[in-house]
């Protein structure tokens, strides 16, 4: 997100006006309330995406390996048009996956950036400065975002060479 965003995010954040009706230590102790709250619903975020990645990966594996010996125990397939419904079945639930995997991240984005802008107002800023650096020296989640992306593509894609398999398979028997 660019600055602009974040200055945007900044002011519609803070309530300035009723900041005057407490006193500085009350202010700080409802801050400090306020942004355990909120990190805690971050990580909350966090565990229903990885439980979501979780859940399609492995039902995706089962489906995989349904196909894998519904292929290796059959010698001739017929109907083969019929098989044409669970692939798009299949394709859809690769593209809902992939769907929820980018709700969940622009979500915590949002709230990587609200947070940020919480901390700026606490003594310290553990996750806006020690966490961005180290992940920009070692970008450690990268190959897993990029993982979360593309699984879904991939498992797309052995759907459709399976189905492409099996209509080969087919003409040839």
């Amino acid at each position: 997100m660019s600055s602009l965003d974040h200055t945007n995010i900044s002011q519609e954040l803070w309530n300035d006006e009723a900041t005057e009706n407490y006193s500085n230590e009350l202010y700080q102790t409802l801050l400090v309330e306020q942004y355990k709250l909120y990190v805690e619903m971050y990580d909350r975020i966090t565990a229903r995406r990885s439980l979501a990645n979780t859940f399609f990966l492995t039902l995706h594996a089962i489906f995989i390996s349904g196909l894998g010996l519904s292929l290796r125990n059959t010698a001739s397939i017929t109907g083969v048009g019929l098989l044409l419904f669970p692939l798009l079945g299949l394709l859809v639930l690769c593209y809902a996956w992939w769907r929820l995997v980018q709700y969940y991240r622009r979500v915590s984005n949002a709230k990587e950036i609200v947070i940020a802008e919480m901390e700026k107002r606490l003594p310290s800023n553990p996750s806006w400065s020690a966490e961005r650096k180290a992940m920009q020296i070692d970008r450690p989640y990268n190959s897993l975002r990029r993982m979360e992306i593309i699984l879904p593509f991939i498992f797309g894609l052995l759907y459709v060479l399976t189905y492409i398999y099996i209509l080969l398979h087919a003409s040839f028997n």
